[in-house]
């Protein structure tokens, strides 16, 4: 398959060309999955996003008003995705809702996990524990390479937000991990 950038892509898409989606999809697919996936930590859960993401995507390509922000945009539909399915799952009390209180940890530690496992489990496992609004925006930011100003874009919070949650998930994240790394 040869590499066009997005902006090419998405005027063939425009133009009728449906196969040139697949490329959209074939290259974003993974990065995507991995967004929803942690912020969701459920497969299937993830997979209907990944899925009602490009669904989406494809349908209302025609209102990307400019095709070199695809990547940027497809993110926004698949946090839109994310958070429909989260305020399903907090509807039938199955999660605790989000509040302003500077604990963001939810109530499970990872000590009650096995002391055996590998630094990228144990990573994943605080970050898992994280609440949502402090995973996602450090998902953005390390696994997506997103800068603070579109982390705020695509979460509607401000630039100074966006800092404070990142800090303050980074530091809560080394605290947990002092133990495992003594």
């Amino acid at each position: 398959m040869q590499t066009s950038t997005d902006e090419i892509v998405v005027r063939q898409v425009r133009a009728g060309d449906s196969n040139a989606f697949g490329e959209l999809y074939e290259k974003y697919k993974g990065n995507v999955y991995a967004y929803c996936y942690r912020l969701l930590q459920n497969q299937s859960s993830a997979e209907d996003a990944l899925q009602n993401t490009f669904m989406k995507a494809f349908q209302s390509i025609s209102t990307l008003d400019d095709a070199t922000a695809f990547k940027y945009w497809l993110f926004m539909i698949a946090r839109n995705e994310v958070y429909t399915v989260l305020r399903k799952v907090r509807s039938n009390g199955q999660v605790k809702s989000l509040d302003d209180s500077d604990d963001i940890w939810d109530e499970q530690t990872p000590f009650s996990k096995a002391v055996q496992t590998d630094t990228v489990d144990i990573i994943q496992e605080l970050l898992g524990q994280l609440k949502t609004e402090y995973r996602e925006v450090l998902i953005l930011r390390e696994y997506e390479q997103l800068t603070y100003v579109e982390i705020a874009a695509l979460t509607g919070d401000t630039v100074s937000s966006v800092k404070s949650r990142i800090f303050k998930a980074r530091k809560a994240l080394t605290k947990k991990l002092k133990p495992y790394f003594k």
